[in-house]
């Protein structure tokens, strides 16, 4: 099939101009005739050349020397005639113009001549020299036509050498979606797999067959588009091959008009899948790396050292920012360089004009307006035949985005080496590509190839909610929440993540992008806080006092316990002036105390104090109050808290009147029993006298009896004002040993019937007490005599000295004390002026043993009774 082409126009023929001569062998037997002919047509026709030549052998001897475009010959000649000559010469010749001038022919001739292939056939005419002229448009007639047909197969010859080297495929087909092929050229193997038999004679139909499904209507849409426009069209879009193989392709065509209408299209197709893979690849590879970009700005330039002509092209002058008819000179463009590479640059075009080395450098210009810019400056030499640098010539190239996208680059890449953010990157596949190092550490791994090609949601302890975590990622582009995350070595931990995909410039998702922090910490201090402030809302609504939080001299928080005291509902009390809420009595006080915490210029009133509150129904509560400054939603604000002490105040001014009669009963009996021992004193010493031998052992009994009791309201007195007093008992180092061997005698004295005895040796150490210790342990012996029912009572006394203390212990043998009584026999209960004994009671001793630093206890003794043991802390 014949290749589409433009065919010559013959209907409006061109003459041959002055410029392209023709050459013409005319051979004629006839001497005159022939100079006639040759000069009448060189004369009139400047173009046309004429050569003769006298005889037929003549003639094919010239045609062989070449360069003759028309052979005119005459019919009759001797050796041969016009007919035999036509014969040699197409044996030889086939392509030359041939025509037979002749005056002696005839129709049968003329016949004859056309059937052996003459190019034309003109009679002679004696009578008029007009057959010079048509004979002159026969010949160029005929040389046209023979040069548009070299012409032609030459661009044949020249499309089939293009069309068996060019990649691809050239085709002409009909215009319809199926592109049934009227001609394919031979690339359609290489590029389909098919034969281009097989798409020209139908039995695979381009449109259908080869055009990908989801490109067919819009790759026929745009040629139609083209088509109704009459402008080419260009199209990239995707076949599948006879493997099945699919590539993108890249055609150009247009269509093929005739009268108006488009009659087929005509185009190439060539492959270009290498291409889009590469874009892809590209793509994908400039996102990663922040989408470096090509270079922007390119120049040429180029310097003669003969001339010293310096040459730049538009691209330089733009790099420099200099007017586009500027001409450079050397030393100028040196000039261009920042200060501080001028050197660097000057060396190393020095270097390539001595030695014709080049060079490659990336230096600093500094623009006509100031800025400066960075560049990357290619130089190479050229060299004549003795080696001597003729030309310098090289590229000049604006790399400052590209500088700076690198340093921006190099900040990304140290920000995501360096961040305490766990952060990874996945295909669209869900598989692992990338992480940083804090990611591998987070999840417990060495080397990063222990995760590439891992899927994202097997690092999870619930592989369930991180694919759902993906799936809202693929529907929403982004997730944002908490998962547990599993580590190499199994353990986990909680981290915050917030996924997204990355996209293309188009919008179009390439990969995934994930940051992840370690929040195992932060999830734990929440915990303890949720911990504190559960803590701290139970202790504020579980207190026995009231909080309250006063702003702007309003109530703006206030516990249940508070609402308790002043018999207000919860709701009634936020937003109520706090003055309301304080009787009428103290509110000047408490409102002038109010204003001084606040004022920072005045000076502080008390933080604690007693006030009264007025309740809801018009009665007071007495409490005591301790106030802060403090901070409350971003403002100044008093903190409160209020314990009510009604009753306190009531029982204290009711202890202080028991005080005061205490006081008076003891200032009372104290006096009367201090007379009445001084007369029983002086009345047994004058019995002295009366008294024989055997009795001055029972009087001295009653003497020192007598003085002890005087001793002991001495005794009374002091702690009688100790327990009425606020201040705190005088505690001095006091001797263990006499004091206790003292009461023990007396003790025994005063109980002839009982066993009392020492057990071991009392050591003799000071402890921190006074003189009241007596008082304790006169009591504790007492309490061992006077509740014991045996026959005798056995009482046992033993101390025992350690590093820091002295144990002593008081052992009966009576009925011992329960277990459930064992703390409350030393409570104030237990005390009553019937009891036997001195009356102070055991919880006189606790009192006093407790103010020394000391404690008491009771246990059991073996086999029988009790053991008192009271601890006292030795003297410093």
């Amino acid at each position: 099939m014949t290749p589409p082409h433009s065919a010559p126009d013959e209907a409006t023929p061109k003459p041959i101009s002055e410029a392209d001569p023709i050459t013409v062998l005319y051979i004629d037997d006839e001497a005159d005739f022939r100079e006639v002919t040759a000069r009448t047509l060189e004369r009139k026709h400047d173009h046309i050349v004429v050569e003769t030549a006298t005889s037929a052998t003549g003639g094919v001897e010239r045609l062989a020397e070449g360069d003759i475009e028309c052979l005119v010959s005459d019919y009759k000649m001797p050796d041969m005639d016009g007919l035999e000559l036509l014969e040699t010469v197409r044996a030889e010749y086939p392509d030359v113009p041939f025509i037979i001038f002749t005056g002696k022919g005839s129709e049968e001739v003329a016949s004859e001549a056309i059937s052996a292939g003459v190019t034309d056939y003109i009679r002679k005419n004696s009578a008029t020299t007009d057959q010079f002229t048509v004979l002159a448009n026969r010949i160029e007639n005929a040389v046209r036509r023979t040069r548009a047909e070299k012409r032609f197969e030459e661009s044949q010859r020249r499309f089939r050498t293009l069309l068996s080297n060019v990649p691809g495929l050239a085709y002409r087909c009909e215009y319809e979606p199926e592109w049934p092929m009227t001609f394919v050229s031979e690339g359609a193997t290489a590029l389909t797999g098919y034969d281009p038999s097989a798409l020209v004679d139908g039995a695979v139909s381009y449109g259908t067959d080869l055009i990908h499904p989801d490109d067919r209507d819009r790759v026929w849409n745009a040629v139609q588009d083209a088509v109704e426009a009459r402008e080419p069209f260009r199209i990239e879009y995707r076949i599948r091959t006879a493997d099945d193989e699919e590539k993108w392709v890249w055609e150009q065509g247009r269509g093929v008009f005739d009268d108006g209408s488009v009659v087929a299209l005509e185009g190439f197709i060539t492959d270009l899948t290498e291409r889009k893979e590469h874009e892809q690849e590209l793509e994908r590879q400039e996102f990663l790396f922040d989408r470096v970009q090509d270079i922007a700005d390119i120049g040429i330039w180029e310097y003669d050292l003969r001339t010293e002509e310096l040459t730049w092209s538009d691209g330089v002058r733009r790099i420099h920012g200099v007017a586009d008819d500027y001409e450079p000179v050397l030393d100028e463009a040196i000039e261009l360089y920042h200060p501080d590479d001028r050197d660097e640059i000057t060396s190393a075009v020095e270097e390539a004009i001595e030695d014709g080395s080049g060079y490659d450098l990336e230096l600093r210009i500094v623009r006509t307006d100031g800025t400066v810019r960075d560049v990357h400056a290619y130089g190479e030499t050229q060299t004549d035949e003795t080696g001597d640098t003729t030309m310098l010539r090289g590229m000049f190239q604006d790399i400052t985005e590209r500088k700076e996208r690198e340093e921006q680059l190099r900040q990304y890449e140290n920000a995501y080496e360096s961040s305490l953010s766990g952060v990874a990157i996945a295909g669209l596949d869900g598989e692992l590509m990338s992480a940083n190092p804090a990611f591998l550490d987070m999840w417990g791994y060495d080397d990063l190839e222990d995760i590439i090609g891992e899927p994202v949601i097997g690092g999870w302890k619930n592989p369930d909610k991180a694919a759902a975590a993906m799936d809202e990622v693929q529907e929403t582009g982004s997730w944002e929440g908490e998962l547990k995350a599993l580590r190499a070595d199994g353990s986990t931990f909680s981290a915050r993540c917030s996924a997204s995909y990355m996209t293309d410039d188009e919008g179009e998702p390439i990969g995934l992008l994930a940051s992840f922090v370690d929040i195992t910490e932060r999830k734990e201090r929440e915990q303890q806080l949720a911990e504190e402030r559960e803590k701290y809302s139970t202790l504020v609504e579980k207190s026995h006092d009231g909080i309250v939080i006063i702003q702007d001299e309003e109530f703006v928080f206030a516990n249940s316990r508070f609402a308790e005291i002043v018999g207000y509902e919860d709701d009634e009390i936020l937003g109520m002036p706090f003055l309301e809420a304080v009787a009428p009595s103290d509110r000047s006080l408490i409102g002038d105390r109010y204003e001084r915490r606040l004022d920072p210029d005045r000076e502080d009133p008390p933080s604690r104090y007693r006030i009264s509150f007025q309740t809801s129904d018009g009665s007071k509560r007495v409490a005591e109050v301790s106030v802060a400054q403090i901070q409350y939603e971003g403002a100044p604000a008093a903190l409160a808290s209020i314990r009510d002490v009604t009753k306190q105040q009531r029982y204290e001014a009711e202890l202080e009147q028991v005080n005061e009669e205490l006081e008076m009963l003891n200032r009372v009996v104290r006096h009367d029993i201090r007379n009445d021992m001084a007369i029983i004193l002086g009345w047994t010493e004058m019995l002295d006298e009366y008294i024989d031998e055997a009795g001055q052992e029972h009087l001295e009994k009653i003497l020192n009896s007598s003085e002890h009791v005087i001793e002991l309201t001495e005794i009374a007195r002091d702690y009688v004002e100790t327990l009425s007093d606020d201040a705190e008992m005088d505690v001095y180092p006091t001797r263990l040993k006499p004091l206790l061997q003292k009461e023990i005698t007396l003790r025994q004295e005063a109980y002839p019937d009982a066993e009392i005895s020492v057990r071991g040796s009392v050591p003799d150490v000071e402890v921190q007490a006074n003189e009241m210790l007596s008082s304790a342990f006169r009591n504790l012996l007492n309490n061992a005599v006077q509740h014991n029912d045996e026959r005798p009572p056995v009482v046992e006394v033993s101390a025992e000295e350690r590093e820091h203390e002295v144990h002593v212990a008081v052992a009966d043998n009576g009925p011992g004390v329960p277990e459930s009584q064992r703390e409350a026999i030393f409570g104030k209960g237990e005390k009553g002026l019937d009891s036997p004994g001195t009356g102070i009671g055991l919880y006189l001793v606790r009192t006093l043993v407790e103010q020394y630093g000391g404690e008491i206890r009771v246990e059991d003794n073996d086999p029988e009774g009790a053991v008192f043991i009271v601890t006292l802390p030795k003297a410093v």
